[in-house]
């Protein structure tokens, strides 16, 4: 009688723990499945892409000096600007593209980066492609001249 219940037993224990290995076999196989699925992608990157520059001061530079001016009994003239003539053809214009825009060479995707324009900043129209595709420019805060894609500024002023 004895031997009948060891051979249960030993059925009912061996089932139990192939249970438990086939649940804890799949809760594995099931948070691998999510860790990999919940993983974020790369970062894509496109070929119209450029580094941004970071402009950094330098803490350790100190701003020049000011010298002593003479006391003079003369009015110093204030500086005005003369708005430097546009050549013919140019316009004014702001960047209206959130991520800014790629200074390029040449019209074209394939030609190299040499810069790039922050959003809302302040650009001249030197010229516009016939399909109104490209349009160089030069920005106004570093004269740097390239071409952009075109649309992607708005016109300001006349």
């Amino acid at each position: 009688m004895n031997q009948i219940f060891y051979e249960i037993f030993k059925f009912f224990m061996g089932f139990l723990l192939a249970l438990v290995i086939l649940a804890g076999g799949s809760v594995a196989a099931a948070l691998y499945f999510v860790t990999k699925l919940t993983a974020l992608p790369p970062k894509p990157t496109f070929a119209n892409d450029a580094p941004t520059q970071v402009v950094t001061s330098d803490p350790k530079a100190k701003p020049p000096a000011k010298q002593p001016q003479a006391a003079s009994n003369q009015p110093s003239a204030s500086p005005t600007s003369t708005p430097t003539p546009l050549p013919p053809g140019a316009y004014r214009a702001r960047v209206s593209w959130p991520e800014g825009l790629v200074l390029r060479d040449k019209p074209t995707y394939e030609s190299s980066t040499i810069g790039g324009i922050a959003y809302n900043e302040n650009v001249l129209i030197l010229e516009v492609t016939s399909s109104k595709e490209w349009e160089r420019v030069r920005v106004e805060s570093t004269k740097e001249e390239g071409w952009v894609r075109g649309g992607n500024t708005e016109r300001i002023g006349n």
